[in-house]
C-alpha cells in the first residue's frame, strides 16, 4: 500500500544502537580508533584476515569482520576494469576526510572547469563531488549547525569507499566504487532536520541517473509517498529500457517497524533490499517485513566507519550499514572482469538474481514472514577462481 504525503516526508535513519546477539552498549573507547581494541560484540576482533598485505590497521587488527564476511578482498584483486558511482543520499559527507577524499566521483568538467560557470550545461554551477539539495549548492559536506557533528553520510561513504592501505580503515568497494555525494536531508538532531520534501529527493534522482550513477544507496526510509516521487522512482527501478535505469538498494529497517518503508517498500524490480545481519548469521530481530523481491543479508552489527571532525571514525550498529556495505559490495563486483560490460538490467539478471539472490548461503531463519527461511547472504564469492577464494566462498561450496 503506497501512502500519500503532502510537501515534506520524514525521513528516518536506519542506525539502530542494538542488533540481534551483541551487548546494549556498542562504543569503543575513543583512543586507538580504529586500530585499538573493539569489543562491542562477538564478531571482533576477528581471529585472523583474508588478506594480510591490506595495510590498514582497522582491518589488520580484526576490527573490520565484515570485510570477509562479504568477501570483499575478492573484488581488490579481481582484474579490474572502471569504477561504478554509487549515488549517496544522505546528509552530505565529509570530503576533505582521509579515506574519502580519493574516492569520490568527480565531475571532470566542472573539476576542470571555469569556477562559477555551468562548464556542463547541467543546470548545476560548480558541481564537482555532488549537489548539496538542501541548501541547493555545490558543498556537499555537512554544514551549518550539522558541522562538527557525527555525519551519518560520512559513515556510509566509508562503508562504501573508504581507500584501501591508506593507514586506517577500509570500505568495501574501495577498489571499485566512487561515491557522489547528495545532501537531501540535514544531520538529523531533530525532526525538521530530519525532513526531505519530494520535490527535493526527486531531483536529487535525477541528477544522480542524469549524471552516471548505476547505483543509489538510500541507508534511510520513510513511511509516506507522492505520486510524483512514485512515477521517479519507477522510471528508475522498473520501467523496462529506461535511459535511466539504475539499482536501487534500500534499507530495511529494524527497529520494530511495521512496514519497511520507501523505497524497500516499492515492489519494482530494480530494488535491492538490504536485510540488517548481526552476530551469528542472525536477522536482527526488530528488521521490519520486506516486500517479496530480491532481498539480500548484509552485515550490520559492530561496524566502524569514518564520521567528522573530532572523532574521525566510529562504531555504529543498524540496517543503514546494511545498505552502505551491499552498495559498496556491488560496485565492486560490478567493475571487475567479466561483468563490468554489462548493462544495469544484465548485471541484475546475472550476478544479482542468479549468483546473489540465488546463493545457498543463507542467514539463519527469522522470526516473521517473509524471513522464515532466512535470506540470502550477499558476497563476492562469484569472483573466486582456482587462483584466489575466500573462506565463505569456500563454506558455499561444502
Amino acid at each position: 500500500m503506497i501512502r500519500r504525503a503532502g510537501l515534506q516526508l520524514l525521513i528516518w535513519f536506519s542506525c539502530a544502537s542494538c542488533v540481534a546477539g551483541q551487548s546494549p552498549s556498542a562504543t569503543a573507547p575513543a583512543a586507538g580508533l580504529p586500530c585499538g581494541p573493539l569489543a562491542c560484540s562477538t564478531l571482533i576482533p576477528a581471529s585472523s584476515v583474508e588478506d594480510p598485505h591490506t595495510a590498514d590497521c582497522a582491518y589488520r587488527a580484526g576490527n573490520q569482520w565484515w570485510i570477509d564476511y562479504v568477501a570483499a578482498p575478492l573484488t581488490w584483486h579481481a582484474q579490474a576494469a572502471a569504477p561504478v558511482t554509487v549515488a549517496l543520499f544522505d546528509d552530505g559527507a565529509d570530503i576533505g576526510h582521509v579515506e574519502l577524499r580519493n574516492r569520490l566521483w568527480t565531475n571532470e568538467a566542472e573539476a576542470t572547469g571555469v569556477p562559477g560557470v555551468d562548464d556542463d550545461g547541467n543546470g548545476y554551477i560548480d558541481d564537482v563531488h555532488g549537489w548539496d539539495f538542501v541548501d541547493d549548492d555545490p558543498d556537499v559536506a555537512p554544514s551549518g549547525e550539522c558541522r562538527g557533528r557525527p555525519s551519518h553520510g560520512t559513515f556510509m561513504a566509508s562503508l562504501i569507499a573508504a581507500e584501501r592501505n591508506n593507514g586506517g580503515m577500509v570500505g568495501v568497494g574501495a577498489e571499485g566504487a566512487r561515491v557522489m555525494v547528495l545532501r537531501v536531508v540535514g544531520c538529523g538532531r531533530s525532526v525538521e532536520d530530519s525532513r526531505a520534501d519530494p520535490e527535493r529527493l526527486t531531483k536529487a534522482l535525477e541528477y544522480a541517473t542524469r549524471m552516471g550513477a548505476r547505483i543509489l544507496s538510500f541507508s534511510a526510509h520513510w513511511n509516506a509517498t507522492t505520486p510524483q516521487l512514485d512515477a521517479a522512482f519507477e522510471d528508475i527501478a522498473d520501467r523496462v529500457d529506461s535511459p535511466r535505469a539504475a539499482i536501487v538498494v534500500a534499507s530495511v529497517p529494524n527497529r520494530g517497524e511495521p512496514e519497511a518503508g520507501y523505497p524497500a517498500a516499492y515492489p519494482f524490480r530494480r530494488i535491492v533490499r538490504a536485510v540488517p545481519i548481526g552476530n551469528d548469521d542472525s536477522i536482527s530481530p526488530g528488521t521490519s517485513p520486506a516486500p517479496v523481491g530480491f532481498n539480500l543479508g548484509a552485515p550490520s552489527a559492530c561496524v566502524l566507519g569514518a564520521t567528522a571532525a573530532p572523532d574521525r571514525y566510529g562504531v555504529r550498529n543498524g540496517s543503514s550499514n546494511s545498505t552502505a556495505i551491499l552498495s559498496g559490495l556491488l560496485a565492486a563486483i560490478w567493475s571487475r572482469t567479466p561483468y563490468a560490460r554489462l548493462t544495469v538490467d544484465e548485471f541484475l539478471a546475472e550476478v544479482i538474481e542468479k549468483r546473489l539472490h540465488g546463493s545457498p548461503r543463507r542467514s539463519k531463519p527469522g522470526g516473521r514472514e517473509p524471513y522464515l527461511d532466512g535470506v540470502p547472504l550477499a558476497d563476492a564469492c562469484t569472483l573466486a577462481d582456482a587462483r584466489r577464494s575466500a573462506l565463505v566462498c569456500a563454506l558455499e561450496n561444502q
